[in-house]
This record gives C-alpha cells, sequence and structure tokens, in this order.
C-alpha cells in the first residue's frame, strides 16, 4: 500500500462569556455602562469558553501541479 499527504481542515465556533459585577443605578444602566467598556482581558481566568465543531474537510495535502 502507498502511503498518502493529508490535509485535515477544521472549523469551530467558539463561544465566550463571564459574569462580571459592574456598579449601576439600575440593571439597564449597567448593560449600557458594560456596553461602552472594553470587555476583560482576552486571557482572564474568569473566561469560559464552549467549543462546537462545525465542519471538518480532508482533502489532499499536495498542491495540484501547474501546467505551464
Amino acid at each position: 500500500m502507498k502511503s498518502y499527504q493529508l490535509r485535515i481542515a477544521q472549523v469551530f465556533r467558539v463561544e465566550r462569556e463571564m459574569v462580571v459585577a459592574v456598579e449601576a443605578a439600575d440593571l439597564q444602566a449597567a448593560i449600557d455602562l458594560q456596553s461602552e467598556s472594553d470587555a476583560p482581558a482576552f486571557d482572564d481566568p474568569s473566561w469560559r469558553s464552549t467549543w462546537s465543531l462545525e465542519s471538518e474537510e480532508v482533502s489532499s495535502a499536495q498542491r495540484p501541479s501547474r501546467s505551464l
């Protein structure tokens, strides 16, 4: 049997969420304040991520040769 080089490409959807405390006059004001502010740092350990595989494709890893 012969060995073939294959490329596997996976596309994921990642949803990240965290709970933060915002001091404000009411809930809508807190939402507005956070919407206008930067989100916490990307590497903040409070973030929780959920990954889901959207698609997977297998193809040849070899580029087709071009004819000149």
